[in-house]
């Protein structure tokens, strides 16, 4: 059988294999260097969110275009990767990434979780049954049940409930060592094993067949050990084997091809847009299966380019969403870029000369180019240069400079001098009198860089720039050169050339001629009967190096060192472009008007109409250190730059740009450092005002030109977006409390930024003193405050007002009475002197001394009591024992007063401390004069929050139900005593029995 298929296939594909051509790939490189962590790759993958992940034997690598990250295992960390051979990888629809290693069974990571939590190892753990059986995992595959199945090395080949977390093995015979795995259209799985053939398990009821006859280790049959598996779009399946032959399974025919060609074991396959199957060789580098054609191209590495692939042996190939197409070898990755194949690098000299080339042009149809060491031709049709070395009387010539005149003349500027060349043999000549220069005859340390034809003084003449000797024209008639050691002429002077570093002579279509000096500017030939040179240095930097006029007049200016700028000469004004790299070398405009420029070893360009600006990584197979110098333009629209003896030629309209803005995704939240990438997927993350330090970290997955770069703005801190160049993250402190959003752009054109950005939510809780709520609660206080303030001075002021008028009451009800009781007993008086009744005039007198002195007494205590130095209760204590002790000392009453010493420290105000000092005067002085007692005692006590006043005496007491009032002069008597005690808000209370003294008890509240 294996005979038949094999002549069933072998006619087509041998004929199509020494019939084809291997195309011209250009291939970069990712290694060690580039920050992979290990340069063997065993597995690709590119993620739904755009990256791409590269296993490795040390390690898993996340990249992005620009950054590596890596996950590595931790020994005794269970919240690290299980392994670090990393065999296999594989997405499923859930965004999880499942991780198959040789070293440590199966990995699942979710960067969804938080970050101690991303992932879980399944490792086999010995005596643990529901532990993976086995370490060793070479491939994985899902079926559309949703169950992982694991390829290993020593179990045969298991299935993985992700529900569950558990291991079953379906299949328990056979060979134990699976290689690969595949999942047919009819949900068959493929299983390729080392020594037993190909083992095919229904993923419904997990019924399986395979060949008996593999179970003779022996037997001669085909693909004994199948190493890798792939079903292409048809759903054909093919597969590499052991035997280096490669095989494919028509699912319509039901027939097994197999396809000697390769002669190699195939380890990978993968198949890009247009249908062409990849294939991945052991030891004989990349195969390419082109379907339609039925060939195949084998391209190998070659350590002389640095555009091969990196390796011959090649482990895993992977077809990106971009179309870039990832080859992991045991030196690297190789990376296939299909916008970099427009480019087509061409060595001028196959012995690797070390060529300077300074001008190309096209000669008659064929290309001339212009180099350090003569001249290098390519025929029209040619694929390869011809060197036509250049002698001048023993001096070898570089060709810095081709000129065709329109008369058809061709003239050669060399590192010598101007040479009239002829095109069919190459002899050279010199212009008449050309030896009487001393400039431009045997050009010292220089070369000619600049060719225009002009007029001067009317005279035709060939303006050409010595480099480092300012211009040598030849003037036509007179049949001489003029230079700058002509003494007569003086051009220097009479042409203001102020700068001798002139680098190029530029005519426009309509005449206009300028000049690119590298220290004085942008010069304006101002055409006269003589020249005269205006300079414009109001550019970015004033060594221009190249220039070309656009369509509306106006000049594209490149500048080494401050990029490309747009001169408007009507207005004298230049436009600086700011995304522009600074050092700007040569510059072409194309036919839809955008300015190509060569900068840093690379190709830029500028669309002026939609402000972009692109960079471009051009084919380098010798890595000489890209391009430099000049864009040359042929006449049918073609470009090129030049690089160490090598071209690259490309046409402007077939470069495309194929995604200009990269969606950004944020990676990581951390805070103080510490990893929340968890909180990403919040829809607004609020943090505490002490935990507002924090840095966003992010990324764009771009890999057709990875420039990318980023912009970021967080709104409600930022005015305006922030440039970060190529840094990927964001970092903030110290924020207000608030509500912000963090805006994040990505681009890969300098200068065009468009509108798609992410975005995520972020608010700072203020501290409390800082929240609304706060605020409000403080504005309320202040107000209830300043209001209580404004009720307790109204109510002051009230309060004065009232005992003013309590004053005034007293004054006028106790002065008032005693005077007009005086007044009366001084009528009666009167009237007793009148009547000579002596006795009764003295009684009458004694009363008027009496009721003075009581008024005396009142006034004193009035005054006393509304003296606010006397709030103090050790003054009123004072007072007090001064009014009892005389008065009772005279009727040999013995006064005892006892006080607490705490009380001293209290303050009375003016009402309470009056009616105290009255009440207790009150209560003495009926003491005094009623009680015919020996003894007086008054204790003054402090209680929880109250004041208390005991007076008691020994004397002889009363019956208080008999009692009305208290009959003195001045009105004051037990019920006033009552009276006063209710206004202090406390109470007074009496008792006594006759015979046994009185006692007088006065409560009242204190502060």
């Amino acid at each position: 059988m294996f005979s038949r298929l094999l002549h069933t296939a072998l006619f087509l594909i041998y004929s199509a294999w020494l019939s084809a051509q291997n195309p011209q790939l250009i291939f970069s490189r990712l290694n060690i260097q580039d920050g992979l962590s290990h340069n063997k790759v065993n597995c690709i993958l590119q993620d739904k969110r755009g990256f791409i992940w590269m296993g490795t034997e040390d390690g898993l690598n996340r990249f992005d275009g620009k950054y590596f990250t890596l996950f590595r295992n931790t020994p005794g960390n269970t919240t690290t990767i299980s392994g670090n051979i990393i065999t296999s990888l594989l997405e499923d629809e859930e965004g999880v990434l499942w991780i198959g290693s040789a070293d440590a069974g199966l990995t699942r990571y979710d960067h969804r979780l938080p970050a101690a939590q991303q992932f879980r190892q399944y490792r086999h753990v010995p005596k643990d049954s529901s532990s993976i059986p086995i370490n060793i995992i070479n491939a994985i595959t899902q079926d559309h049940a949703g169950y992982l199945w694991l390829a290993t090395g020593g179990n045969r080949v298991l299935r993985f409930s992700k529900q569950t977390g558990t291991f079953d093995e379906p299949v328990k015979e056979g060979t134990r060592y699976a290689l690969s795995l595949v999942m047919d259209n009819s949900d068959t799985l493929w299983v390729g094993r080392q020594g037993g053939g190909m083992l095919k398990v229904n993923t419904h009821d997990l019924k399986y067949n395979m060949d008996r006859r593999y179970s003779d280790l022996y037997a001669d049959l085909p693909h004994a050990s199948v190493s890798s598996l792939y079903k292409d779009k048809q759903g054909n399946i093919w597969f590499g084997s052991w035997d280096k032959i490669l095989y494919r399974f028509d699912m319509q025919l039901k027939q097994e091809q197999a396809f000697t060609t390769p002669a190699d074991e195939i380890l990978s396959f993968a198949e890009d847009t247009t249908g062409t199957i990849w294939m991945g060789g052991k030891s004989k580098g990349l195969f390419i299966y082109d379907k339609e054609k039925n060939s195949f191209t084998n391209l190998r590495y070659d350590p002389a380019l640095e555009g091969t692939i990196i390796d011959d042996r090649i482990n895993c190939i992977y077809v990106g969403r971009d179309g870039m197409v990832w080859l992991g070898t045991n030196r690297g990755v190789s990376i296939y870029n299909p916008s970099q194949q427009p480019f087509s690098q061409q060595f001028l000299d196959k012995n690797g000369k070390d060529l300077k080339i300074y001008d190309l042009q096209s000669v008659n149809g064929d290309q001339w180019v212009g180099t350090s060491d003569g001249l290098y031709i390519r025929i029209k049709g040619a694929t390869t240069f011809r060197h036509v070395p250049l002698q001048y009387k023993g001096h070898p010539l570089a060709v810095s400079k081709i000129f065709r005149d329109d008369d058809g003349t061709l003239y050669l500027g060399t590192n010598f001098t101007l040479f009239i060349c002829d095109p069919e043999n190459f002899t050279l000549s010199l212009l008449p009198n050309t030896e009487k220069d001393p400039v431009i005859y045997n050009i010292i340390d220089s070369r000619i860089v600049s060719i225009i034809k002009d007029t001067i003084a009317n005279h035709p003449v060939l303006i050409t720039v010595p480099y480092g000797h300012f211009i040598a024209y030849y003037d036509f008639v007179t049949q001489r050169w003029t230079s700058r050691e002509d003494t007569t002429m003086n051009i220097i002077k009479r042409f203001n050339l102020s700068d001798h570093l002139i680098r190029k002579l530029y005519k426009t279509p309509l005449g206009n001629i300028w000049m690119a000096t590298a220290k004085a500017g942008l010069g304006e030939w101002k055409k006269d009967s003589w020249p005269y040179v205006e300079y414009h240095s109001a550019l970015s930097n004033n060594n221009v190096y190249d220039m070309a006029e656009d369509p509306s007049g106006k000049l594209w200016v490149s500048t080494y060192g401050g990029g490309l700028n747009h001169f408007d000469p009507q207005t004298d004004t230049f436009t600086h472009i700011a995304a522009s790299s600074n050092l700007l070398e040569g510059l072409q405009l194309d036919g839809w008007q955008n300015v190509w420029m060569v900068s840093n070893g690379h190709l830029h360009k500028y669309d002026p109409y939609i402000e972009t600006y692109s960079t471009y990584q051009l084919p380098d197979l010798e890595k000489s250190g890209g391009v430099s110098g000049s864009i040359f333009k042929d006449t049918d629209g073609q470009m090129y730059v030049a690089g160490n003896n090598y071209v690259v030629a490309f046409r402007p309209e077939k470069i495309r740009e194929e995604r200009k803005y990269p969606k950004v995704f944020f990676t990581d939240f951390l805070i103080f450092n510490a990893s929340y990438s968890e909180r990403l997927k919040e829809k607004e993350i609020r943090l505490p005002h002490n935990k507002n330090y924090f840095t966003f970290t992010f990324s764009a997955p771009e890999f057709m030109q990875r420039n990318t770069i980023y912009a970021y703005m967080l709104e409600g801190f930022d005015k305006d977006w922030i440039e970060a160049g190529d840094r990927n993250y964001a970092s903030y402190s110290n924020l207000d409390g608030g509500y912000y959003t963090l805006k994040v752009k990505a681009s890969s054109s300098k200068g065009n930024w468009g509108n798609e950005y992410a975005a995520i939510r972020i608010r700072i809780i203020p501290p409390f003193w800082k929240a609304w709520w706060f605020f409000l609660l403080c504005a309320a206080t202040i107000a209830a405050t300043t209001y209580a303030i404004y009720r307790y001075r109204i109510n002051e002021l009230l309060d004065r007002q009232a005992i003013r008028n309590k004053i005034a009451q007293d004054l006028h009800d106790n002065v008032g009475s005693t005077l007009s009781s005086i007044g009366v007993y001084s009528e009666v008086a009167q009237i007793y002197l009148q009547q000579q009744k002596n006795t009764d005039l003295k009684s009458t007198l004694e009363k008027i001394r009496d009721a003075c002195g009581e008024m005396i007494s009142e006034l004193s205590d009035t005054v006393w009591t509304i003296n606010p130095r006397n709030d103090h209760m050790s003054t009123i204590l004072q007072r007090m024992d001064s009014f009892a002790r005389p008065l009772l000392k005279a009727q040999d009453v013995d006064f005892h007063m006892n006080f607490d010493i705490d009380i001293t420290r209290l303050n009375l105000e003016m009402t309470k401390r009056k009616n105290f000092y009255l009440i207790f005067k009150e209560a003495v002085s009926n003491a005094y004069k009623y009680a015919q007692c020996k003894n007086l005692w008054v204790d003054v006590k402090e209680g929880q929050h109250f004041l208390q006043l005991i007076v008691r005496d020994d004397g002889q007491g009363f019956d208080p139900g008999r009692v009305k009032s208290a009959n003195t002069l001045s009105g004051n008597g037990l019920r006033n005593m009552q009276r006063r005690a209710k206004e202090m808000k406390g109470e007074c209370v009496i008792s006594s029995i006759p015979g046994e003294g009185t006692t007088l008890t006065l409560r009242f509240p204190i502060p």
